[in-house]
């Protein structure tokens, strides 16, 4: 039977460190990180006094939740070596088909934070979007418990529609993280203040969270300024990826105009 609110953790990245700690600190008891690397486990459990292990076969047989926080490609390989009899095993990854749980139990469930983690860095998780699915209703309600313990806005979808968003999450938070390391390198070899974008960056967000961003939209191409592209491309000759970025958006804004 399986015990109430403790978890399981597999993995001790990014995502793991997180969710785990959040966890421990909304009441959650953390019955045991795994991780094939023992000092990765080590370094996760002792922040929350939990034990730990690099053995798959050591983990606890009564956990409420086996949270797999594990990499796409190092899913299906470990859990072939796990021996539970019909855990409830929770993916939290943005691609991962949830079906593919049906080879180790009949009980799975998937709870995918779209959020952007990093292990030294804080991030709150309270307002996060959580996108929940499971074979079954009562472990709908009890993933959608657990993000209402975490303080997040929970989203029931499936699994083609979760891998959907995850291209808008990569789009929104990857993408733009390049896009801005271009900005900031271009300024840097200029000569030019990259702090003084921030409050430019500030009210984009802002429009950004309004419905149809592209109603806010300005600049040259959405003016068909094309003298002033066509003399900022050649300003750019020198930084190829901001200048293939900046042609191709222009492209994109005019047609879409």
């Amino acid at each position: 039977m399986r015990k109430q609110n403790s978890i399981s953790v597999l993995g001790s990245g990014n995502v793991a460190t997180h969710l785990t700690k959040a966890l421990s600190t909304k009441g959650y008891t953390i019955d045991m990180v795994y991780n094939h690397t023992l000092a990765n486990a080590q370094t996760l459990a002792r922040q929350i006094n939990c034990p730990y292990t690099n053995s798959i076969k050591d983990l606890p047989k009564a956990s409420s939740v086996y949270l797999i926080t594990l990499a796409d490609s190092h899913i299906l390989k470990t859990l072939k070596q796990l021996e539970l009899n019909h855990p409830f095993l929770v993916h939290t990854s943005g691609s991962f088909d949830s079906s593919q749980l049906n080879k180790f139990t009949s009980n799975w469930g998937c709870f995918y934070p779209m959020q952007t983690f990093k292990k030294n860095q804080p991030t709150t998780l309270k307002g996060s979007s959580v996108f929940i699915e499971s074979n079954n209703e009562k472990d709908n309600k009890l993933l959608n418990n657990i993000a209402k313990d975490l303080d997040c806005n929970s989203y029931f979808i499936n699994s083609k529609q979760r891998k959907q968003l995850h291209i808008a999450a990569i789009a929104t938070n990857n993408f733009s993280y390049h896009l801005f390391s271009c900005i900031q390198q271009y300024c840097n070899k200029n000569n030019l203040p990259y702090e003084s974008l921030n409050p430019l960056i500030e009210e984009t967000l802002k429009k950004i969270a309004l419905n149809e961003p592209f109603k806010h939209q300005t600049g040259p191409a959405i003016r068909n300024e094309d003298a002033v592209i066509e003399n900022h491309l050649e300003l750019l000759a020198e930084d190829k990826n901001l200048l293939e970025i900046y042609s191709l958006l222009s492209k994109q804004i005019k047609k879409q105009t």
